[in-house]
C-alpha cells in the first residue's frame, strides 16, 4: 500500500509572499506533482500548519484547491492554524467525542492515528489527558494489528535548539499513552521543516522539510530565521517486511546533462 505525506503548508492569501516565498504557488505544484507521478496513492496526508495564521481566506484557498485533487485527503493541525475556523471551513473533519482534530483510519493492514497537538497558545504542542485517553483506547483497540502515527510537534529533540524548545511537552503522558509500543510501525510528524530521521524508544519516525520556508540546520548558516530550501513530499510504501520513506524535491527536478548514449 502506498500513500503520500505532506506537511507545513503555511498558506496565507493565494497571491501573498511568506518570507520571500509563496506558499500556495508551492502546493499547487506539489499536488499538481503528486496526481501526475503518484495517482494510485492509497491516500494523502497534511500533517498540520495548513496555514501561516489560521485566517478563514487561507482555509478557503486550501479547501478549494483540494476539490480539484483527485486523492482523499487528512487535514490535521498544527500550531500555526485555529482550530475552530478550520472545522468551520472543513465541518466533515474527523474529531474526537472531546471536539480535537483527531481520528483512525484503517487501510492495507495497518492502523493509522491522527493526532491533535495543538496547544492554543505558542508554538510548543500538547497532549493533554483527554487526547490521552484517546490514543489509549485506539491502540488497544488495534490489538496486534501494526499502528502508524501521524503527529503535529514531535515527543523528543531533534538537535535543533530553536525547534526543540517548541517541541511536544507533555511527553511523559504521551509515552504512557502509547503503551509498550510493540505494535507502533512508525511515528509520522511535521512542525521542524526539515528532513528527520529517528529512532526514539524503538520506533522508527520522520519529518519533512515544509511545503513553504525550511528551517536551516545551522542558525548561522543563513543570515535569516528561515532559510530557502527545496519543499519535499514524501512517498511512503507500507510492506510486509518493511516501511519505505522516498522524499521528492518535486520543484528541484531536473534533467541532468548527458550524452544521448547514456540516456
Amino acid at each position: 500500500m502506498k500513500f503520500v505525506h505532506v506537511t507545513d503548508l503555511h498558506l496565507v492569501d493565494p497571491f501573498e509572499d511568506l518570507w520571500g516565498l509563496n506558499p500556495y504557488k508551492r502546493l499547487d505544484a506539489c499536488l499538481t506533482d503528486i496526481a501526475s507521478h503518484h495517482g494510485d496513492a492509497e491516500f494523502c496526508v497534511i500533517s498540520g500548519d495548513l496555514t501561516d495564521r489560521g485566517e478563514l481566506d487561507a482555509y478557503k484557498a486550501l479547501r478549494k484547491r483540494l476539490d480539484t485533487f483527485p486523492m482523499p485527503t487528512f487535514l490535521m493541525v498544527g500550531n500555526h492554524d485555529d482550530r475552530a475556523t478550520f472545522i468551520k471551513v472543513f465541518p466533515e473533519a474527523c474529531l474526537d467525542d472531546q471536539g480535537f482534530v483527531q481520528f483512525e483510519h484503517r487501510a492495507g493492514g495497518v492502523v493509522f492515528l491522527f493526532l491533535d497537538t495543538l496547544k492554543g497558545e505558542g508554538s510548543a504542542g500538547a497532549y493533554c489527558e483527554m487526547r490521552c485517553a484517546w490514543l489509549r483506547d485506539r491502540i488497544a483497540a488495534a490489538g496486534d494489528t501494526p499502528v502508524c502515527i501521524f503527529m503535529h510537534h514531535p515527543p523528543f529533540d531533534i538537535e535543533i535548539p530553536y525547534m526543540d524548545r517548541i517541541k511536544l511537552e507533555d511527553v511523559a503522558a504521551f509515552e504512557d499513552a502509547l503503551g509498550p509500543k510493540a505494535n507502533i510501525r512508525h511515528i509520522f510528524f511535521g512542525h521542524v521543516h526539515r528532513p528527520v530521521f529517528v529512532n526514539w524508544k524503538g520506533i522508527s519516525c520522520s519529518a519533512l522539510p515544509a511545503i513553504c520556508h525550511q528551517v536551516p540546520l545551522r542558525r548561522d548558516s543563513v543570515n535569516s530565521r528561515y532559510s530557502d530550501e527545496p519543499p519535499m513530499y514524501a512517498v511512503v510504501d507500507v510492506l510486509e517486511d518493511r516501511l519505505v520513506v522516498n522524499a521528492d524535491c518535486y520543484m528541484h527536478r531536473n534533467d541532468c546533462r548527458m550524452p544521448p548514449n547514456k540516456r
